[in-house]
């Protein structure tokens, strides 16, 4: 399939100029014109690239790409060794960010919502993405806390679980903001900091954190799936994971 093509097909789908973002979603690097092999990972790193290359990939699409708004312009560093070594092997660079968390099919968020049995009141959106949801059952949630040791949940001396927020990736923006206009009692995401411990124990409410990569690992997946079934292309989704964050963490518990 032609690049350019695919890029507008997944644009359309995921309503992407519609929805304002800090990441420059849809095609960052132009490369090769057909697409035939595709990896799908959560964040662009030099790993990545390097399968990419090693495994004659010629699209890569990641939830967290190389170009930000908010980034310096400069290429250099990592960004400039990354980027030559993508322009050098006409690799594709595909990015949606804020698209894919809160697409009402394939976001991180309503998946997130799904997986734990929770009935979705109202789905996340431009200005406000963060899926306001009851539960139906807590055993779920408990299994979920139980089974990755990578989640951390910090309970309420008073409430229940019962009415949540969920707003994956680095959710601390909408946290107060989400109590006060929707009265949850239980936030859901992937990475707070420092400010948001005060705000969580002032109001009582239980928080848990499932780490900022782990909480987005369910769009791009889903992507790949969806352009997978549609139109028969070649998609591998690459966890890297273990290979950075999870190790750096095992490293400061051996210490």
């Amino acid at each position: 399939m032609n690049n350019l093509k695919l890029n507008n097909i997944i644009n359309k789908y995921l309503n992407t100029k519609n929805i304002k973002d800090n990441s420059v979603n849809g095609i960052q690097i132009e490369g090769k014109k057909n697409v035939k092999n595709i990896l799908t990972c959560v964040s662009i790193n030099n790993y990545i690239i390097n399968k990419a290359i090693f495994y004659k990939i010629d699209t890569i699409i990641t939830h967290h790409g190389i170009l930000w708004h908010n980034n310096l312009p400069n290429i250099i560093g990592i960004k400039k060794k990354r980027i030559y070594k993508i322009l050098i092997n006409n690799i594709n660079i595909f990015s949606w960010h804020l698209p894919l968390d809160i697409h009402p099919e394939i976001g991180n968020n309503v998946i997130i919502a799904n997986k734990l049995n929770i009935k979705i009141i109202q789905l996340p959106n431009n200005n406000f993405p963060v899926l306001i949801g009851k539960i139906n059952t807590k055993k779920k949630i408990y299994q979920l806390i139980k089974k990755n040791k990578n989640i951390n949940f910090l309970k309420s001396k008073k409430k229940k679980i019962k009415k949540i927020g969920i707003c994956s990736g680095l959710g601390e923006k909408y946290l107060e903001k989400t109590i006060l206009k929707y009265n949850i009692d239980t936030y859901i995401t992937g990475e707070i900091l420092e400010q948001s411990f005060y705000v969580i124990k002032e109001y009582d409410i239980n928080i848990i954190i499932m780490k900022h990569y782990i909480s987005e690992i369910y769009g791009v997946k889903k992507l790949g799936e969806w352009i997978k079934k549609n139109f028969s292309l070649k998609v591998k989704f690459l966890n890297t994971f273990d290979i950075y964050e999870n190790s750096f963490y095992k490293k400061e518990r051996k210490k």
